[in-house]
């Protein structure tokens, strides 16, 4: 980015005062000041009709500072995403819990009502009437794997 120090803005006037001259100079400056100037007035007028169509859109800070820091800005993102998650589902009976992710798939059952891996296996008989016995996963073992 560029930063001007003093020293830096004294050699600039001093060249452009040996460049431009004593008579020209104020003008100049003049017409870079009036420049200055509608260019603010555009990038105002642009912010707010951008704003105007978009409302949602944060502050101009917080996009600057997007682009500077993009993984920053995500993780203050995600970390807003959280505490909002965990405020809204805090519902009554929940104790204040929210779901932090999607809840693990459910065993098969092998017909009257027990799970696949459950007391069918431990009594040791086949569970999906093919000759499979489940496997931790939820998924039949294949005994030919082994």
């Amino acid at each position: 980015m560029l930063s001007l120090s003093p020293a830096k803005i004294l050699v600039v006037v001093v060249v452009a005062l040996i460049v431009l001259g004593p008579d020209k100079l104020p003008q100049v400056a003049r017409q870079l000041g009036a420049a200055w100037g509608d260019l603010r007035r555009f990038r105002a007028r642009l912010e707010r009709d951008v704003r105007g169509a978009f409302p949602d859109l944060p502050p101009a800070h917080e996009v600057a500072q997007a682009v500077r820091s993009p993984l920053a800005f995500l993780d203050r993102l995600a970390d807003e995403h959280e505490r909002s998650t965990a405020a809204a589902g805090a519902a009554p009976g929940t104790e204040g819990t929210a779901s932090s992710g999607p809840s693990p798939p459910a065993l098969p059952t092998n017909g009257n009502g027990t799970s696949g891996h459950g007391a069918g296996v431990a009594a040791g008989g086949r569970e999906d009437g093919a000759g499979a016995d489940w496997g931790p996963l939820g998924v039949p073992d294949d005994p030919t794997m082994n």
